[in-house]
């Protein structure tokens, strides 16, 4: 029986956390990864440590990828393997959160608000006048980060992103993975239902009234479209366009998910969200690898405008965790 490989950089050496949530987010993260995969720590994780990693390099960053235990999603299981992440890796100085979301449609949402681009909302927590509470503000990215955000977004403003063809060099390199779903399904599987409409029966709409869709302008193109805008975050699964709507008109956001709001205040990072439904009761598994396919390629663009020199100045995440934690 061989040993397993061991990387050839130390634990220290290691300066991105990247957290995904579900196995299939997982492995589009890992088809991401410049080269193969850089095998196990040097220094074995403890005892206490849950976490699985995936080491690699993205670019001029070595990265490591952590998924949250199955069946345990949502902002407290995020923050236990961020903690676990931090000390087996402690010079981790910055973080991505990437993987699926729900899309919100028909708002347009800018981040000018100070919420870091992520407002935490509590289901079950409603106040008087029927709204939901919204928690404590929540941690901007650090300025590494934002400085990147802004020079990706003027970088599209003037050239195609990089996003389908980081898809198609997955693909390419783990053919399997289109038998997996992790091609871009067809347009016709793609329908917005109004929000008063409910799903008829079955795992897919096919016996759902077509006259109940939204009609949309026609995409000229299959191509990925990069959204920026508030990402709202809170720990149950939204399967209701009413509830969805409510949330939007509450906080002006563009997309549901349930991990970021466990991370933002304890670890330095940025969240992006691939979309795989419209938070409905419509809502199936189908466009999931996609979506996750297409927010890994996101974050590997984004990692490309990310400076090593800004990324070296920011202090360890680590600290920054430790420091929240004591109060």
């Amino acid at each position: 029986m061989s040993s397993p490989r061991i990387a050839p950089y130390a634990n220290e050496e290691y300066t991105v956390g990247w957290i995904c949530a579900l196995p299939v987010e997982l492995a589009a993260a890992r088809g991401m990864l410049d080269g193969e995969d850089h095998g196990e720590p040097q220094t074995s994780p403890a005892a206490a440590d849950q976490n699985r990693y995936t080491l690699g390099t993205i670019g001029h960053f070595r990265v490591v990828i952590a998924c949250l235990p199955k069946n345990q999603l949502g902002s407290s299981s995020a923050t236990a393997s961020v903690k676990d992440m931090l000390f087996t890796f402690p010079n981790i100085r910055i973080g991505l959160c990437v993987g699926i979301g729900a899309g919100i449609p028909d708002y347009e949402s800018q981040d000018e608000q100070d919420t870091g681009g992520v407002v935490a909302y509590a289901l079950g927590k409603k106040l008087a006048d029927g709204s939901f509470e919204t928690r404590s503000a929540l941690a901007p990215p650090p300025r590494s980060l934002s400085t990147a955000l802004g020079a990706m977004q003027a970088q599209h403003m003037m050239e195609e992103h990089k996003i389908g063809v980081f898809v198609d060099q997955m693909l390419d390199k783990h053919p399997f993975m289109r038998k997996k779903g992790y091609s871009r399904p067809d347009q016709s599987l793609d329908r917005l239902f109004r929000s008063g409409y409910i799903h008829a029966a079955g795992k897919n709409c096919s016996k759902c009234d077509v006259l109940e869709t939204v009609e949309r302008d026609d995409r000229f193109d299959d191509a990925p479209v990069i959204h920026y805008g508030t990402i709202a975050s809170g720990d149950i699964v939204v399967k209701n366009a009413a509830l969805r709507d409510e949330i939007r008109d509450k906080h002006g956001a563009i997309c549901l998910e349930m991990e970021a709001a466990g991370l933002m205040n304890n670890f330095p990072c940025v969240v992006i969200r691939g979309i795989s439904d419209y938070a409905d009761s419509h809502k199936n598994d189908r466009w999931q690898p996609y979506a996750a396919a297409v927010a890994a390629a996101c974050a590997k663009e984004y990692l490309e405008h990310v400076q090593v020199k800004d990324v070296s100045g920011e202090p360890t995440a680590k600290a920054l965790f430790e420091k929240v934690q004591e109060g």
